[in-house]
């Protein structure tokens, strides 16, 4: 319980007498016992704050390592201060003029240095992911490729035959600074992307995560110019790749970069915020092995595009947004006319 103090008790006081013990708002971890519905702040950096509408935010002044910029964000442009002591400041979205009056009062005691509360980005980083079953050359041609990149890189193998095992484990030598993570069996492809996406997600400071199948090969500007477009609420889903049946619905430019936004899109390149990933995951496994021998539809893949992209009720389509592809800068051997410098 915490303890009772001269400014914690008309916090309580206020807050009750309010009626919000019984309604959702943002307020520190501790106003559980008295408001089981409080959101506190250590889940800020995992959900969506754009889907709460919050009529009330209670403003530790004492927490700031727990706030995050979006949060601040939030409370600066729409919401205003109607109540406050030394150590709290509770603020509301829609303010009545009384309440306005009444805040009067309180307005030393409300008076916020914003800046001290703002985190540096410089430790937020970006993750890639990739996926190999049964071609440890693709895996090799890849890495080659990815060698003096700065991000960490997960290779999950989905249980490889026996026989790739010696290329496999070439790889591992070739390549110390990756860290693979070798399933047992043959589980599937939404297994290991389950496993890998879990992996990144495990550390707090990882914002975005590439996903790459291992027959891919980039161009240079991949990771540039998909940073540029990524956006964690309006585009949290890039891809680097576009190619029928996929319809093209729109056309335009994002930060100077030529873009196209689809509905659907395949699964060979993938770039991903954290908050997306965990509304969307785990991916549901239609089938477990590959090749698969009997279920499912004919022809059908692993549908792990399809649910983290289209089908998921919180997929970037149901939300009524896009899946924006920067082409061209991803192909796989089906392509016509890859690039040199990616396979040399």
């Amino acid at each position: 319980m915490y303890p009772k103090n001269k400014y914690w008790n008309p916090l309580v006081e206020y807050l009750k007498k309010k009626g919000l013990e019984d309604e959702f708002f943002i307020g520190p971890e501790v106003l559980l016992y008295e408001f089981p519905k409080v959101l506190p702040y250590q889940i800020l950096k995992d959900i969506r704050l754009s889907d709460y509408d919050l009529e009330y935010i209670v403003f530790h002044k004492k927490l700031p390592e727990d706030m995050t910029n979006d949060f601040l964000d939030l409370l600066r442009h729409h919401y205003s201060a109607v109540w406050a002591n030394h150590l709290f400041v509770v603020f509301k979205k829609h303010p009545s003029k009384i309440e306005k009056l009444k805040a009067v009062k309180h307005l030393i005691s409300s008076r916020i240095s914003w800046k001290k509360y703002y985190k540096s980005d410089k430790n937020k980083r970006t993750g890639i992911l990739i996926t190999t079953y049964n071609r440890p050359q693709f895996l090799e041609r890849l890495l080659g490729q990815l060698k003096n990149r700065p991000e960490e890189i997960v290779v999950v193998n989905d249980g490889s035959d026996e026989k790739f095992k010696p290329h496999y484990e070439q790889i591992k030598r070739d390549f110390p600074q990756v860290t693979y993570m070798d399933n047992p069996k043959n589980i599937g492809l939404v297994f290991s992307m389950n496993a890998g996406f879990s992996y990144f997600l495990a550390d707090p400071d990882v914002e975005w995560v590439h996903y790459f199948q291992d027959d891919v090969v980039i161009e240079e500007e991949l990771f540039e110019k998909t940073m540029k477009v990524a956006h964690k609420e309006k585009f949290p889903v890039v891809t680097g790749i576009r190619r029928e049946p996929h319809q093209i619905f729109k056309e335009g430019t994002i930060n100077g970069i030529d873009v196209l936004m689809l509905r659907s899109a395949p699964a060979h390149h993938l770039l991903m915020h954290r908050q997306y990933l965990m509304d969307n995951m785990p991916v549901p496994n239609p089938y477990v092995g590959a090749p698969k021998p009997d279920r499912g539809r004919p022809g059908q893949g692993s549908d792990e595009d399809w649910w983290l992209l289209s089908w998921s009720p919180k997929s970037v389509v149901k939300r009524g947004g896009y899946i924006v592809a920067v082409p061209g800068l991803v192909h796989t051997d089906m392509d016509p006319g890859l690039s040199t410098w990616a396979t040399e």
